[in-house]
């Protein structure tokens, strides 16, 4: 699957020299590199969901279901930093706010991004990362604490858990690199 994927990057590539492959047009080479993996039997179903808590795609594999999120993120400081669900319908209420993040049912497939420019050209480094669901839970409504605009909370995993009012209650994650499930990473020049 992932040389599907790096395959249909350096494609995309050869089209567009500017910057990262994102939004539906990557969630659409993850369905393909998926699906090509035919000793598997996957079933893909995808639906473009953006910033919202429903699962970009679901894969169903021998009678289980798998749900995904897509998410960019970046690489900072040994920690895998990604944009959540926007959780403004709350309108502030931590309890319920809380109480939602915990009952997320959908894993994460992250593919963070790097251009490179220099005397070589222009070089882009892609590197898929997988959250598990559990890692994203066990939250308190009692310990979130107001830091300057936003609210945090960090849970047993070490996750850094981040509400934002100003950006419609989004929430944000700083997943320790430890808990992350890694590919190496892939260079398309």
């Amino acid at each position: 699957m992932l040389q599907r994927l790096e395959r249909d990057l350096r494609k995309y590539h050869e089209l567009f020299s500017g910057g990262r492959c994102a939004g539906w047009q990557q969630e659409e080479l993850i369905v393909a590199a998926i699906k090509s993996d035919t000793a598997a039997q996957h079933h893909v179903f995808w639906q473009e969901a953006g910033h919202d808590d429903k699962a970009d795609i679901r894969v169903r594999t021998n009678g289980d279901e798998h749900f995904l999120q897509l998410k960019s993120g970046k690489v900072q400081a040994e920690s895998l930093i990604l944009s959540g669900h926007r959780l403004g319908r709350f309108e502030g209420v931590l309890k319920d706010i809380t109480d939602y993040l915990n009952s997320n049912s959908s894993n994460l497939l992250a593919i963070p991004y790097k251009r490179v420019d220099d005397k070589n050209g222009r070089r882009h480094i892609y590197q898929v990362s997988y959250v598990d669901v559990e890692l994203l839970t066990g939250l308190s409504a009692d310990d979130w604490k107001r830091e300057g605009k936003s609210y945090e909370q960090v849970n047993e995993y070490g996750v850094e858990f981040s509400v934002r009012p100003s950006m419609s209650w989004q929430v944000w994650w700083s997943i320790p690199l430890s808990h992350v499930e890694q590919e190496e990473p892939f260079i398309v020049c």
